[in-house]
């Protein structure tokens, strides 16, 4: 299982900066796939020095080149090799023995064709190692440093806009496994004002890979968020060190995971040779560690302009200003489905407002009306009144009203003013915008969006964020040997089990219920899973009568199934009544151990209802575990039932979490949480071998 290697993402900042960088298939054509990147260093105002390498001709785009690598004067940082698939193994050598840094290898056709294409980016692997050298891609698209000027990378985007397509130098880095796909993340956060700070493409990640570049920028000066595209999660724990490093720095993450489905699974392995992992798993293990998760491109972009402002809150209340009642609604609906809350008002708060305003309404969303539209000193003066609520965010929708010339001068000052002396405090603001007044929002602090309910969505994605950086997670690391004593490290950990009687006859049983009072009796036996399915278990067992009848019962199933399940036996147990629950242990291969909870008894598999978290956890994490499992509801008492006990039930997690990197795949099922206490009924440990 592959870790974090802390040092060696320390060392990314030679691809960002690099002191010296060789370009090796460096075209005289500054528009050819080999031109572009001494095209774009030299339009950019690198400083570096750099070293074109042209088996052809002696200058380069007016810059010094050489025929051969060995030619160079001194051993680059970073080697970029620039030339086809089938010329990539000679060069990466030469690159090594130059005593190359680290490689950006572009070519294509690797791991992404086939077998025998992933035995050609071994090969390049294992030559990268060999000289000590990291090695981006192949199959990538390079990187870019809007800051230091360096800009290896053969895409055409800084042609855009009639070759007006750099964005402005900014605190957002962006990794990307697909180069188009980061490519279009660069477009569109460049035409939403959004100023970029580093970005690469990772491609086939033999080596570098997004949870590197995620390591790099959580303690790179020049990054505040984070925005990912990434297709292969299979190095999971390597992933989640990363994001806890982001998580420590207080760096919102934004990632768009796709490959969510076999079927998509099966299209990302075609394009980056990613691997496919349970997407249950990987949504659950990134909302533990505050990622804001987008579902498209658009989203990711949006999400991204909600981190612009760097305030991340960790309260989910909002005072909400719209200058339509259309605004107020769609801002009410997508607070109540994300998990914002809209105080209220107090009638002393208010009096201000009706004063400018006699057609405000008297509730959060404040409703400037229509009115009051044309009027920008109220407009302004009633969002300006909502960053003075306390809440620790403010959203406001203003519609159209900067595209229309009588109101624009009015209102745009206003906006730009909105953040001063609130610091701490995130303002959103959606409407329609000329680009040159975004841009101009965006450098004083708001997060602009189009769409109030995308606001809305995209703050609430942002709040439970900063509700996960509140926590202190502690750092994930990789499985410890298993315990060969698993019930004593249940009982070490604080996980109750009930007690299992042998019953060989019916006197047995009936001591049994001498010392409950109530019990169950149950079929058991090696690799016996679901004993309901041979009607294997007999519940409330409350007299002798009814101990007798199920012991013949259970005693004739026996024998019916003793030939196909041996070791067949039949066991006594104390009746408990509670709510059941499934609590469990999943030696995950990309993830390592996970704690796993969700819905139990018979009802496991038809509601199909559970979440996973990674060890170590807060209580915190175990909390809005617990909340998204339907039974949870339970807990509180349902339709007149008794409240139970939700305390037994959080230290059974967070217990079994803390000795979960030492234990086997295991499942407790059910787990039942009575009025007092929550107690293991049955036990299932996986065997690792299978």
């Amino acid at each position: 299982m592959i870790e974090l290697d802390r040092s060696e993402a320390a060392k990314l900042a030679r691809c960002f900066a690099p002191s010296s960088a060789a370009i090796i298939g460096a075209s005289t054509d500054p528009m050819k796939f080999g031109g572009r990147a001494l095209k774009f260093c030299l339009e950019r105002g690198y400083r570096g020095r750099l070293y074109p390498v042209n088996a052809r001709n002696d200058v380069v785009q007016g810059v010094t080149a050489f025929r051969t690598v060995g030619e160079l004067p001194e051993a680059p940082d970073v080697a970029v090799i620039a030339v086809p698939a089938p010329q990539v193994r000679e060069n990466l050598v030469a690159a090594g023995e130059k005593g190359a840094k680290v490689a950006i290898v572009y070519g294509a056709q690797f791991a992404e064709a086939g077998p025998d294409g992933a035995a050609r980016q071994q090969e390049l692997l294992d030559i990268a190692r060999s000289f000590g050298m990291r090695m981006i891609g192949p199959n990538c698209m390079g990187v870019m440093s809007l800051a230091s000027g360096f800009v290896a990378s053969f895409s055409s985007a800084p042609e855009h806009h009639d070759g007006h397509g750099w964005p402005e130098i900014g605190t957002l880095s962006v990794a990307s496994q697909s180069g188009a796909v980061g490519i279009q993340m660069f477009a569109q956060l460049r035409d939403r004002g959004l100023g970029i700070a580093n970005w690469i493409s990772t491609g086939n990640q033999a080596d570098i890979d997004v949870a590197d570049a995620v390591a790099y920028f959580a303690a790179d000066d020049a990054t505040k968020t984070i925005a990912v595209y990434m297709e292969d999660a299979s190095r999971g724990l390597k992933l989640l060190q990363a994001l806890e490093l982001a998580r420590s720095a207080r760096k919102p993450v934004v990632i768009l995971k796709v490959g969510t489905t076999p079927l998509g699974g099966a299209a990302a392995a075609g394009h980056t040779a990613a691997m496919y992992v349970e997407d249950r798993v990987v949504g659950d293990l990134l909302a533990q560690y505050g990622v804001l998760r987008a579902g498209s491109i658009s989203e990711l972009i949006d999400l991204a302009a909600a981190c612009n402002a760097g305030v991340v809150p960790a309260s989910n209340e909002v005072a909400a200003v719209s200058v339509s009642g259309g605004g107020a609604v769609m801002i009410s609906d997508a607070a109540a489905t994300g998990g914002l809350e809209l105080p209220g008002y107090s009638p002393c708060e208010l009096t201000e407002l009706k004063e400018a305003n006699s057609f405000v309404n008297d509730r959060n969303p404040i409703d400037i009306s229509a009115p009051s539209m044309s009027n920008m000193a109220i407009t302004g003066g009633h969002l300006k009144w909502g960053t003075e609520r306390g809440h620790p965010t403010m959203l406001g929708y203003i519609s159209h009203v900067p595209l229309v010339p009588r109101t624009r001068t009015g209102i745009l000052p206003r906006l730009v003013e909105l953040p001063s002396g609130n610091p701490g405090q995130l303002i959103a603001i959606a409407g329609n915008f000329h680009g040159d007044d975004r841009r101009e929002l965006v450098r004083a602090g708001l997060a602009v969006f189009d769409d109030p309910t995308v606001a809305t969505r995209s703050v609430a994605k942002l709040v439970r964020a900063g509700k996960a950086f509140a926590k202190a997670h502690g750092w994930p690391k990789a499985p410890a040997p298993t315990t060969d004593d698993v019930p004593a490290a249940l009982a070490d950990a604080g996980v109750a089990m009930v007690d299992n009687h042998p019953v060989s006859d019916e006197a047995d049983a009936l001591d049994a219920l001498d010392e409950y009072s109530e019990i169950v009796l149950k079929l058991t036996a090696p690799g016996l899973r679901h004993r309901t399915e041979l009607d294997g278990v007999r519940l409330r067992l409350g007299s002798k009568a009814d101990v007798r009848r199920a012991f013949d019962d259970l005693s004739a199933k026996v024998a019916e199934h003793g030939a196909r399940f041996p070791g067949l036996s039949i066991i006594a147990q104390a009746m408990v009544h509670g709510a059941e629950f499934l609590l469990g242990v999943r030696r995950d291969p990309h993830f390592g151990p996970l704690v796993l909870l969700g819905s139990g008894g018979t009802m496991c598999a038809l509601f199909d209802d559970l979440g996973y978290l990674k060890s170590p956890i807060s209580e915190g994490d175990a909390e809005l575990m617990l909340g998204s499992v339907r039974m949870s509801m339970m807990l509180d008492g349902w339709r007149g039932a008794p409240a139970l006990d939700r305390s037994a039930l959080l230290d059974a997690v967070k217990g079994l979490a803390s000795a979960a990197p030492g234990l086997p795949s295991l499942e407790i099922n059910p787990l039942i949480v009575a009025q007092e206490g929550a107690f293991g009924v049955d036990l299932v440990i996986a065997d690792e071998t299978e």
